[in-house]
């Protein structure tokens, strides 16, 4: 939850009910309770997983899981300490283990029923339900939902709903029966009534149920598999379906018209994951009869992890991304895996694996991983291979890619686009430059969450605003929103504009007018070109053409992980596990004073900066980078 997030009121007597009309079609094309998973008494169905690889595999994790600390559940006062404190970090340790114990010792109960993990299974429901509030503590603003006088339904607070109620769906005639009642009653009151009573009245109805990001398809599928599997009237569940069927869509327009995924790849693999959580609830409960993947924009955006691999698993870290990130291939390959008595063809030339990499974390999407692929495993990859590049036009994304025929190591990043978009990073204009595998040039990076993170004080962080992105810094001036004040959604008119887009076989070029990224009065032109060349060993050229109405400062940087230092002659040679780049600044109309810094954060990228050593009307400033072959 961002600063300025509000909850809806609605005027008059509108609410965000679906209609009725729709309710009753979809109460015509479902059956009974529904859940991705297998109850354990289907020993068939656990039987054939436990003999295979999987099976060993998940009661490892299973097994580590049970031994990771703290051995218990969070308690009220560890949730307390963090509303009163804001301090997040203490807390984020101990909740680590909860979610991996829910998902796989119901698992592991299931492939070795004799009992063990039962009393594990039993205790943990009994801690978690005794926490006041399942809502994330820092999303908490006083103590209304920690002392239950409220509740905010929220991510956390969902996935601790669907991992109870895949827990019940797999061992309902195991657990105690005060237990599976105690399941019903605590998502009931916490989960069901909440939503319910907002969404039929439209008064102080959760800001999520209109947003295109990941909260959004997030908490729905969430209560969807809730409520499919726990709710007994059927029109009940039909409303729950056309609910989500009504709000999901605010989910879609996270997905632009080129298939680019608004949160970058980290949240890509969360939010879309979910939607495709909740796209196959429905078209599970409805018996194929509905199926959400068809929708054009919907199977573009299934491409996006796979578009978004710059070269050897290396992907962008734009936004709060983490540098490590890389997408389940599961989700790169869904609609080829999935069971889908519908699909004309399937690719199994490439082999790929149906579970790595995941994190245990959310039951609902590891049953349908479980039960719903044709082979959970083998799976097979959509082998589609790279372009030369990647352009989304829609919001000024551009991956420069050598190409096969090329003897070059180098591929690039380049992005446009506005500072107001989730997750956002004051980052308009960076670049990032890859040889090989390794991010030579980069952006930094998502910083570790703390208070700071979703607060006013947001840009106050050096991994977020533009000073530790290597763009200009104009006047003095960083990119607006300045460190002074966030709120969600500010920042749109501080944006770039397209001049122009021009790509062949041997060269890309993107050119943007970057002006209104700064708040400088005197700031007539800002244009940033970038050029990347595939010829040869390949280079990138980045030239930034900026004039002013009274003389001012001008300064660029770059950002980097990797070792450097600086030659002879002035340039730099960046390099990393045999992987090495030479980089030259210079500018014509003044000399260039070259400083370094190591940005203290929590990660600690360093800084190269060349700033111009007397105030300038106008300037041109040129980065050349050129590959050093291993």
């Amino acid at each position: 939850m961002g600063h300025g997030d509000q909850n809806l009121n609605l005027p008059g007597d509108h609410n965000f009910s679906p209609d009725p009309k729709r309710v009753q079609e979809l109460m015509a094309l479902i059956d009974g309770p529904f859940h991705l998973g297998k109850p354990a008494t289907d020993r068939e169905a656990w039987d054939a997983i436990r003999s295979s690889q999987l099976g060993e595999q998940l009661l490892h994790e299973a097994r580590k899981a049970n031994e990771l600390e703290p051995l218990n559940c969070f308690t009220n006062e560890d949730c307390l300490y963090v509303i009163e404190t804001q301090d997040r970090a203490p807390f984020d340790k101990l909740r680590v283990p909860v979610a991996p114990r829910q998902v796989l010792l119901p698992i592991a109960e299931c492939l070795e029923p004799d009992g063990q993990y039962l009393p594990r299974i039993e205790e943990g429901i009994q801690q978690l339900c005794a926490v006041n509030s399942w809502t994330f503590p820092l999303h908490q603003l006083g103590r209304k939902l920690y002392d239950r006088e409220a509740y905010f339904v929220d991510l956390v607070s969902t996935h601790y709903a669907g991992n109870l109620t895949s827990t019940l769906h797999l061992l309902e005639d195991r657990l105690k029966p005060k237990t599976c009642q105690l399941i019903r009653d605590e998502i009931e009151t916490r989960i069901f009534k909440p939503f319910e009573e907002r969404v039929k009245s439209g008064r102080d109805g959760f800001w999520w149920f209109i947003v295109n990001h990941n909260w959004n398809s997030v908490c729905l599928s969430q209560i969807l598999s809730c409520a499919l599997r726990l709710k007994e009237d059927p029109e009940e569940r039909a409303w729950y379906i056309a609910t989500v069927e009504k709000l999901l869509k605010h989910s879609e327009d996270s997905f632009e018209h080129s298939g680019f995924y608004i949160e970058g790849v980290g949240y890509w693999a969360y939010g879309y994951s979910h939607y495709v959580l909740g796209a196959e609830l429905v078209r599970g409960a409805t018996g194929d009869q509905i199926d959400w993947m068809q929708k054009p924009r919907v199977e573009k955006a299934s491409h996006f992890g796979h578009r978004m691999e710059i070269q050897q698993q290396a992907y962008p870290t734009f936004a709060d991304c983490k540098r490590d990130v890389l997408p389940a291939q599961w989700l790169k390959n869904w609609l080829n895996n999935r069971i889908d008595s519908n699909r004309k063809t399937r690719k199994t030339a490439v082999p790929s694996k149906a579970f790595d990499p995941i994190h245990f974390q959310f039951s609902p999407i590891i049953h349908l991983l479980l039960f719903h692929q044709i082979d959970p495993n083998q799976a097979y990859a959509v082998d589609e291979g790279h372009e030369i590049r990647d352009w989304f036009e829609d919001v000024q994304f551009l991956i420069s890619r050598p190409g096969e025929k090329s003897s070059s190591r180098l591929a690039a990043t380049f992005k446009g686009g506005h500072n107001g978009a989730n997750h956002n990073h004051n980052d308009l204009g960076t670049f990032t430059v890859l040889s090989g595998k390794e991010e030579l040039l980069t952006d930094p990076g998502a910083e570790v969450y703390d208070k700071r993170t979703f607060s006013v004080q947001r840009y106050e962080g050096d991994l977020l605003n533009s000073f530790g992105h290597p763009v200009p810094v104009i006047g003095g001036e960083l990119q607006f929103p300045d460190k002074t004040y966030n709120r969600t959604g500010f920042g749109r008119d501080a944006y770039t504009v397209l001049v122009d887009a021009t790509f062949t076989e041997q060269r890309d070029q993107v050119i943007l007018e970057m002006d209104r990224a700064y708040k400088v009065r005197h700031l007539e032109t800002l244009i940033r070109a970038f050029r990347y060349d595939r010829t040869s060993d390949g280079s990138v050229e980045v030239c930034d053409q900026v004039k002013y109405s009274q003389a001012d400062t001008y300064e660029t940087a770059l950002v980097t992980y990797a070792d450097w230092q600086q030659l002879h002659d002035g340039r730099l040679r960046i390099s990393a596990n045999g992987e090495a780049i030479e980089v030259e600044v210079s500018c014509d109309q003044g000399e260039l004073e070259f400083s370094h810094c190591v940005i203290q954060e929590s990660s600690t990228p360093t800084r190269l900066s060349w700033r111009l050593k007397e105030p300038i009307l106008e300037a041109n400033i040129r980065i050349y980078v050129t590959s050093i072959q291993p």
